[in-house]
C-alpha cells in the first residue's frame, strides 16, 4: 500500500498550494514539480519559484 503524504508549498508569489504526493520527497517531471490538489486538478510548479516546501 501506497504511502500518501499531505504537502504545502509556498512561492514566491505568496500563493500556497495545498496537494498530494505519493513519494515523501518531491519529483521533477520535465522539469517541474506536480502536486495533486485535493479536487483533482495538478500545478505544476517551477523550482525557482518555490520558496518553501
Amino acid at each position: 500500500m501506497t504511502d500518501i503524504y499531505r504537502i504545502t508549498v509556498k512561492i514566491k508569489s505568496g500563493e500556497t498550494h495545498v496537494g498530494l504526493m505519493s513519494r515523501s520527497q518531491p519529483e521533477m517531471v520535465n522539469g517541474l514539480f506536480g502536486v495533486d490538489r485535493e479536487d483533482g486538478a495538478w500545478v505544476y510548479l517551477a523550482p525557482d519559484d518555490v520558496l518553501k516546501m
